[in-house]
Parts: C-alpha cells; structure tokens; sequence
C-alpha cells in the first residue's frame, strides 16, 4: 500500500530531498561501516555513524514511514551501546549493522520506485533485537554497576537523543556563516541541463572546425590582406575559448572516481567471507575525475575484476602461509590520468596466471588447436581469458565457474572505446588494467581517406602510423602481412574493412598504413591518404540507420561533410577469422 504522504504532490519536494540525502548518507555509511569494522575503537567514528542512522531515522518519521524507522532505531541502539563502552564490536555485531544497512537500502529502493515500503523486515529486526537481547544479558552477568546502566538505558537513550538535538542546533547556530558561505559555493544541477551545455559546447566545437577552415581558404587567397590578419587573430581567439568551454563543460560533468571506488572494500569483504580468505584491499587515486557517464558504466566491469582477483588470484590463507607469503593477500585499486585516458588498475599478490594452464584450458574447450596454441606469446595466452565461454574455475560457485566473466568486461569496455590489458608474473600475482576516455561525447580522431571517402580512427586506438613500400607487403597463407621490427603486423585495407570486397590496392611505390590496437592485438589497416588530427564531436547515425556494426557514429567536418567515425573493435571482431595470422 503507497503512503499519502509519499505521493502527495505537494510532498514531492520533500520527499525528493529525502531520497537524495538519504541516499548521500548511506553511501558515506557504506564506507564508514568498513572503517568501523578495522577500528572499532574510533569513538568519532562511531558517533559519524550514529549520526548517520539518527538523521535517517528522523526524517524517515517526518515523512509518516514506519518500517525505515524502526529498523534505523534498532541499529541505533547497537551504535549506541558500543559508543558508551558497553559491548566491544564483534562480527556477529558487525554482521547485524550491515543486515539493518542492507535493509535500509532495499527499503529506500522501494520508497522510491513504488511509494511504499512492501519489504519484509519482520527477520531482520528479530535478528537486532536477538542481538540487543544478547549484548544486555551479557553486561547483566558481568557486575551490578553495569546492571544499573542496563536499567536506565532507555532514559539514557532519550537523554543521548535529546542532547544530540541540542548539540546539533547549538552546532548549527555556531557555524551558521561558514556553512552558508559553503552552501552558496555548491549548486545541485540536473543532468539533463549538463548534456545540453555539453550538446551546445559540441556544436561550438563543429562551428569552431568550420571557421578554422574558412580562414585558412580565405587566407591561402588573400595572403597579406589586413582583413585576412584580423580573421586570422578572431579565429585563433575563437580556437582559444572555445577550448577553454569545452574543458569547463567537461569539468563540470566530471565526478570523482571514488564514488565507484568506495563501493568495493564491502565487496571484498562479502567474498572473504564466502570464500574463507583474508583479503586487505588498498585505494589509490580515488580523487582522480572522470566523466559521470563513465562512473555509471565501470562499476560491473570492477566487480568482476575485483571478484577475479579475490577467487582466483589471491591463495587461501594457509596455501599463502606456506608459500611464505602473508597470510592476508592484497588487492590494490587504483586509478590515475594517462593524457586524455584514465588508466585503472586491480593488482593482487596472489599466484599469478599460468600461460601453460590457460592455454591447455582453451585447447580442451576447442576454442584453439594445440598446434595453434605452440604458436601465442605469453600475452596471446592471456588473451585468451577473455573469449566467451573461458574458466580457468575447477568446480561451479556462485562467484565463478560458468564461463561468464571476463568476456563480458571486455564487452563493456569496448563499449567505452576502452582497451584492457593483463599483466602478471607466476606466483608473484597479476594487474588487470583499463584504459578509458576521459568523456564520451568528444573524441580526437585520425582522419583518414580511402577511395576519396573519408573516415575517422579514434586516436586511442592508434599506435603509429607507417609509410612502407609496396614491396614490403606479403602474402601468408591468402593473408597480407609486413614484417614490423621483427614481428609479424597482419594488414588489411579500409576497403575490405567497410565493404568486404576489394583489396585495396593503388598503384603507388608507397603505402600508408596505421597501425592500431586492441586490447594486445595489433593490426595494420591500410588506407589512401592521410589527412591529419581533429577533434570531433560524435553524433548518432540516427533512428532512420539506427547502429551499423562496426560505425561509432558521426561528425561533421569544416566544409559541412559528414564524416564516418570507425568502431574498431567492432570491424576487426567482424573480420577477426580473416585477418587474424
């Protein structure tokens, strides 16, 4: 059943500010509880947390709830008793903390989605209670002075409640001008008004790459005139802010990567606890920035990379132990800017990946032949985790063994024109590392020609360009291929890469060819004539083309052309059994 007050539409505001603070709240919760639990004699961090389940509970009350409420209150009364010394934090207290945290998130999901909050409690308020029940019978048996402060709990609970009250408005009126001068400093803006600044910004930058080419046909044809040197200095002064827009505007979208990253020390110790393994995970970078899109889209692929490095990287503590390691393994998290890339990073101290074995794995699933698999590097043998169906798992759990994994992470990073790459050395452990773009909405590409038609290869893919003779270029096997400082680079013709047909050749002593990568694959694709580097702006093809494999989107150039953006990944998995040596 809805609650009135929750669809009331004068409410609306009310409870909008709710959902969202609340939703605030427990995400500084969700980080805190995992401090709490490594030091649990952090009197200032058990009040934070009291707080916390205090302030919930009191505007969830305001707004007529009755099962957000109650569950917060018993949870308060745990906090409460260990503020004052009463009980010291154990598991099986932690353990309840987290069941009443878990509980008020599934009930803030309900509020906000349905209006109500048809989620069942009854157990987990039994289970509080038990836990209440446990901690007072304990202090009842320990001495007389703590039965006297078991008896006037409850008016020690209202006193604590009134105080805080008091504390907090005496707080209030003490930093009144500090926390209004901070107030006017921060604004909440929706989304939606950012894509359209951001929309707005893309279309100066369209407009900017128009004049830019303007002023260079006006100045060719008029070299010397003065009106050529005035729109020769407004352009670059145009080129100049407009650059300065399109940072700000990215800045402005641009969210701190810890709000992905705080999530994982509970993940992590979820896993411990079903896997029976001891696991320190360590944060690095989690102030760097990226785009709010990204945010959204990177938190599955970690979860998998973390759940990875816990179930098959880092060893059980007593295997650890005799190995002469620590018994508690290590993952370490972390994120840093690489130029227009932010670069993450899961790195564990566990065994490390065995090439041999992966590479037996894949022969027995039939995904490659032995005679093929005498042939792959230590890095090709890598990337073989990362074929559909692939486990290196011995027996099916709940966190491994199905073969649905690390391919899917590698889907959704191409799906962020992103590369992934292993690392990793035999018993000294492994580090997963993705490389994404810093914004999705603008790309700077390569701009390349082919039949006259041009075309764009995002520059995150390229690794150099080559101008080889004719001559240089074999033929293996019905496959062309050169030979790049002593190893082999198969080659294919932008051509072939579009239209599947021609084979692209000129009749020129020369041959451009860009050489780009994915993931640790290379491959050279061969092209007419090289235009240079531009930013460009990606629009979609549109509900009429709808998506094309292998086309990323669109853009428009200078003179007013369309212009084909190429999804690499997607053109080289369509060709992968062509081209592949």
């Amino acid at each position: 059943m809805q609650n009135p007050m929750l669809i009331d539409p004068e409410m609306k505001e009310i409870v909008d500010s709710f959902l969202l603070e609340t939703k605030e709240i427990l995400e500084k919760l969700d980080v805190d509880l995992m401090l709490l639990e490594k030091s649990p004699d952090d009197v200032d961090l058990l009040n934070k947390i009291f707080r916390s389940f205090h302030t919930i509970k009191g505007t969830s009350g305001f707004l007529g709830l009755e099962k957000l409420p109650e569950v917060t209150h018993k949870c308060e009364d745990i906090l409460n008793k260990l503020r004052k010394s009463e009980v010291k934090l154990n598991t099986s207290l932690m353990d309840g903390i987290i069941l009443g945290y878990d509980t008020i998130k599934s009930l803030l999901r309900k509020i906000e989605e349905e209006k109500n909050e048809e989620v069942e409690v009854d157990n987990v308020i039994s289970t509080l209670i038990d836990l209440l029940a446990n901690i007072n019978n304990d202090g009842l048996s320990e001495t007389i002075q703590m039965n006297e402060i078991v008896e006037n709990q409850q008016s020690d609970s209202d006193g604590e409640e009134k105080m805080l009250s008091e504390a907090v408005k005496e707080t209030a009126v003490k930093t009144n001008t500090s926390e209004i001068k901070k107030t006017e400093n921060t604004i909440r803006v929706d989304v939606d008004r950012l894509d359209a600044l951001l929309n707005i910004a893309s279309e100066i930058v369209l407009g900017r790459n128009r004049l830019s080419q303007l002023n260079s046909q006006y100045s060719l044809e008029n070299e010397g005139s003065q009106f050529a040197k005035d729109l020769g200095d407004a352009t670059k002064q145009i080129d100049l802010m407009t650059s300065e827009l399109q940072l700000v505007v990215m800045k402005l979208r641009m969210i701190k990567i810890g709000k992905v990253f705080n999530r994982f020390p509970r993940v992590v110790r979820d896993m411990c606890k079903d896997l029976n393994k001891e696991v320190d995970l360590i944060i690095n970078g989690e102030e760097t920035e990226v785009d709010k899109n990204l945010i959204e889209e990177i938190n599955d692929p970690l979860v998998h990379l973390i759940r990875n490095s816990i179930d098959h990287g880092v060893e059980p503590p007593a295997v650890r132990e005799a190995k002469g390691k620590r018994r508690k393994g290590t993952v370490v998290l972390s994120a840093e800017h690489e130029g227009n890339n932010i670069a993450i990073k899961v790195t564990d101290d566990g065994k490390g990946i065995d090439p041999e074995m992966i590479k037996e794995k894949a022969i027995a699933k039939g995904f490659i032949s032995r005679e093929k698999a005498k042939e792959l590097s230590k890095q090709e043998a890598y990337n073989l985790i990362f074929h559909p169906g692939f486990s290196t798992a011995e027996v099916v759990t709940n966190v491994s063994g199905r073969g649905v994994g690390m391919d899917v992470v590698k889907t959704n990073v191409a799906k962020l024109r992103g590369t992934i790459a292993i690392e990793s050395e035999l018993g000294i452990g492994t580090t997963m590392i993705l490389r994404l773009p810093l914004t999705l909405a603008i790309i700077s590409g390569m701009i390349v020609k082919s039949h006259q038609q041009a075309f764009v290869i995002p520059l995150h893919s390229v690794i150099e360009v080559l101008r080889v003779s004719t001559d240089d270029i074999k033929t293996v096997k019905g496959k062309e291929v050169i030979n790049l400082r002593d190893t082999i680079l198969p080659v294919v013709s932008l051509d072939q890469l579009i239209s599947h047909n021609g084979n692209g050749h000129n009749d020129f002593k020369w041959q451009y060819i860009v050489e780009v990568g994915i993931a640790e694959k290379r491959f050279g694709i061969k092209v007419d004539e090289l235009v240079g580097q531009q930013e460009v702006v990606i629009k979609s093809l549109g509900e009429y083309l709808g998506k094309i494999e292998g086309i990323a989107g669109s853009s428009i150039m200078g003179d007013g052309t369309v212009i084909i953006i190429l999804d690499i990944n997607e053109l080289f998995n369509k060709l992968r059994n062509k081209i592949e040596t």
